[in-house]
């Protein structure tokens, strides 16, 4: 009698890349560094996209990290390259590939990830200097409304000590979150952090249950990630803004398909002031 063969095991799918929206300026070399760790941790290969409009003709800039909006696409490359190789060097075994486009930052990000099958977008926020907001509004988060991936705001400095708090993610029990709640255990669990879920309610009885009914179901699958849920009366945006002083991570919903840039007026704040890195996931 024959003995089967066994059959050979089915090939494990490549893990997607995390894209990075780089303009040499120190907001998005943080979120370049912060997207190296990410991409090292999960096995990902690292891709680092600089978009300008139709590139003039200027003398190459020194290979510093200073920022190359408008400069030449020689000069974007030599700065891309250099950040490219630190990288390398700095996280042994990363693949990192750099790239430059034209257009529009807030149409060719979104695009660039939808072709290489990119599982996140990582960009830099302007943080506390109010003065580039207006930027922030026209780029990062234009992405983040249209991206069909979860977009990772990154507030300098690119080292943030963790404060002990964890993931916070932001949750209605009403909503379909599932999206959102699972993108949130499963950087938890990779990160060994907690996770905080948190509610606000504008009128009547601040009620726990419907949340954490909600998250049980979710962190099912997540059974070793420490939970903890919080519901307050209040304005959702300002909870979030709260928590955000504590969090390693704060994870919010960006519903598809909303008009105009996208975003909704708690996601605006939300991305607008946080003070850690805001990762917004689409959803519903």
């Amino acid at each position: 009698m024959s003995v089967p063969s066994a059959q050979p095991a089915p090939p494990v799918p490549p893990t997607p890349p995390v894209l990075v929206g780089f303009d040499g300026s120190a907001r998005s070399l943080a979120a370049a560094r912060w997207a190296a760790r990410e991409a090292q941790a999960a096995g990902a290969p690292l891709r680092l996209l600089h978009v300008g409009q139709a590139w003039p003709t200027i003398q190459p800039i020194s290979v510093e990290f200073q920022p190359v909006l408008g400069a030449s696409e020689h000069a974007a490359r030599t700065v891309l390259s250099a950040l490219a190789e630190e990288l390398r060097v700095t996280h042994q075994g990363l693949t990192v590939e750099a790239a430059t486009a034209e257009g529009g930052p807030g149409n060719e990000i979104p695009r660039a990830a939808a072709d290489s099958h990119a599982g996140l977008i990582v960009l830099g926020a302007s943080g506390e200097d109010r003065h580039v907001v207006p930027r922030l509004g026209s780029t990062a988060l234009h992405v983040a409304g249209r991206a069909e991936v979860p977009v990772v705001l990154v507030r300098e400095p690119a080292e943030r000590a963790p404060h002990g708090r964890g993931v916070v993610v932001g949750v209605d029990p009403e909503g379909d979150y599932a999206a959102v709640l699972d993108f949130a255990y499963a950087w938890a669990a990779a990160h060994a952090l907690p996770l905080r879920a948190v509610h606000a309610v504008h009128e009547g009885p601040a009620r726990p249950e419907p949340l954490e009914a909600v998250v049980a179901a979710a962190g099912a699958r997540y059974p070793r990630v420490p939970t903890e849920c919080v519901t307050r009366p209040g304005e959702p945006a300002q909870l979030l803004l709260d928590e955000s002083a504590e969090a390693d991570l704060l994870v919010v919903g960006r519903r598809h398909h909303r008009p105009l840039h996208g975003m909704g007026p708690t996601d605006h704040a939300v991305a607008h002031h946080a003070r850690s890195p805001v990762a917004l996931i689409p959803h519903g």
